[in-house]
């Protein structure tokens, strides 16, 4: 199965309703899963895992507290702490979910959001990888890492 790389211009429509029309992505191939510490895994409808979308500690809290308008005080708190909190958590999740849309179209199998991760993790091996670095306006900057088989 292959599904589609990420589009920048629909990462950007994405990121626009998530954390405002500020947020702009620029495709930048520099990092790999390994920089990341949050992996969203993706499976098709077997259940076998088919993509991941990964991000860092700074960007998962941006994600998480922009989706629900936490200001970005709040956001910069968690990195301090080393962790999200349980709502920056959730939203994450359901930013993830909208970001699934992105490996997909009319030619692709579908796949769906199983679970979000932070922890020691295999990097999926993909056939198409795509990675941009992320400006979220008030929420500052991060990494978004694509993987699909």
């Amino acid at each position: 199965m292959i599904f589609v790389k990420p589009d920048t211009a629909e990462l950007n429509n994405m990121l626009a309703m998530v954390s405002g029309e500020d947020s702009k992505a620029k495709p930048d191939g520099s990092f790999k899963s390994s920089d990341m510490c949050f992996q969203a895994q993706f499976v098709d409808d077997g259940g076998a895992l088919v993509a991941c979308c990964y991000c860092d500690l700074p960007t998962a809290a941006a994600l998480g507290c922009a989706l629900s308008m936490i200001p970005p005080g709040g956001a910069e708190a968690m990195v301090e702490d080393g962790e999200i909190s349980s709502t920056a958590a959730e939203n994450l999740y359901e930013v993830m979910n909208i970001l699934s849309s992105l490996f997909m179209s009319n030619t692709t199998p579908h796949l769906k959001l199983s679970e979000v991760v932070n922890e020691t993790f295999e990097p999926l091996e993909a056939a198409n990888s795509s990675s941009f670095n992320i400006d979220l306006g008030k929420y500052g900057n991060g990494k978004l890492l694509f993987e699909a088989a």
